[in-house]
């Protein structure tokens, strides 16, 4: 995972804040010997999830939070299902095995209703899921090497004689196409529609033939701020998190063009089918959701949480890193794990063999 957290410490004030606004949200408190079982990615996932949510949910109800780790592997999960022993009451898988788990029934379905939805973008909330972290891959650039103008698009990305240099791209089927639709000119609410059919997707790998000769591929995080710090490439498409954790640790003189079109994704919270704790799941899942909470959150991770009004609660520093943003939210290609089921394995053998000739 790509994930760096900012200043872990104890905040016992900030507990008591979560607990009263808690209190005043409404939630009856659960018996101090209730428990609830979490699995998340650990590290600095977790770590920003125990400060923003669990120790104060803790405080708040009397329920204790038992966490557990994973990679997002939905085999763990259907193991439980089959075997009728639910563990987890509440999982993080990513975007594309939550959409996955719900269609083969693995998770609890979740009622619009009772969720804060005038408070988030439509696509954060799924049938059987709500969005837990947001990330994004955006353009970025060595503001160093720049005297003139700054690069704003993906268009200036296979600009290559405006802006010379070496480009870095993350070696995916599915960021390679979305960006090269961007930056021929197709606006980020568009471009799935745009790759559903043949034509569309012979434009997206006509776009990469123009730039192929000069992207050097990465495959990691580390690579992909390694490149642009040893000057292997002046611009890549990066992970938000690890751009901003360079920019902070290391004073990388990096900047990131959201203005361009980013691509979001990330994790989302599901409630396994069976929990026999299924409403004070639900019941963790809307405190989580509170703007404190969620602002909180972002205060210990370099990637957002949703709430509009979370956001709100932020420096205008720490705005600038967040891609939930509400004044980058135009910007954003949401996630479609939909498209991606029906599609990655065609999609991904064309870019194998494209990217090998």
């Amino acid at each position: 995972m790509f994930w760096k957290i900012n200043n872990p410490a104890p905040r016992k004030a900030a507990l008591f804040a979560a607990a009263a606004a808690f209190s005043a949200f409404g939630a009856a408190a659960p018996a101090a010997a209730e428990s609830l079982t979490i699995v998340s990615w650990g590290g600095v996932v977790s770590d920003a999830n125990r400060s923003a949510y669990w120790a104060p949910y803790a405080e708040a109800t009397g329920v204790e939070i038992i966490d557990d780790t994973f990679n997002g592997e939905l085999s763990r999960i259907r193991a439980q299902i089959e075997s009728g022993v639910i563990t987890w009451d509440i999982a993080e898988p990513e975007f594309a095995e939550a959409a996955l788990g719900c269609e083969e029934g693995l998770f609890e379905p979740l009622d619009p209703a009772v969720l804060p939805t005038d408070d988030f973008a439509t696509y954060h909330l799924g049938e059987c899921s709500v969005t837990s972290l947001l990330a994004s891959t955006v353009l970025t650039y060595d503001a160093s090497v720049y005297d003139g103008p700054a690069p704003a698009s993906w268009a200036d990305f296979w600009d290559v004689d405006g802006f010379p240099g070496k480009r870095g791209l993350n070696f995916s089927v599915i960021d390679s196409l979305l960006i090269a639709l961007l930056a021929d000119g197709v606006p980020a609410d568009a471009v799935y529609d745009v790759l559903a059919d043949k034509a569309g997707q012979d434009r997206a790998f006509a776009k990469l033939d123009a730039l192929k000769d000069h992207i050097i591929w990465w495959r990691s995080g580390t690579e992909q701020i390694q490149g642009l710090l040893s000057g292997e490439y002046s611009m890549a498409s990066a992970w938000n998190g690890r751009v901003a954790s360079a920019i902070a640790s290391e004073s990388a003189p990096l900047a990131m063009a959201w203005e361009a079109g980013h691509l979001a994704t990330g994790n989302q919270w599901v409630i396994l089918k069976g929990s026999e704790n299924k409403e004070r799941a639900l019941d963790f899942i809307k405190f989580a959701l509170q703007p404190e909470n969620q602002a909180r959150f972002m205060q210990e991770i370099d990637y957002s949480a949703i709430s509009r009004k979370g956001h709100e609660a932020l420096s205008p520093e720490r705005l600038a890193i967040m891609p939930g943003n509400p004044k980058f939210e135009e910007n954003g290609v949401p996630p479609n794990p939909d498209f991606w089921l029906d599609n990655l394995t065609a999609l991904n053998e064309r870019f194998q063999s494209w990217a090998g000739q």
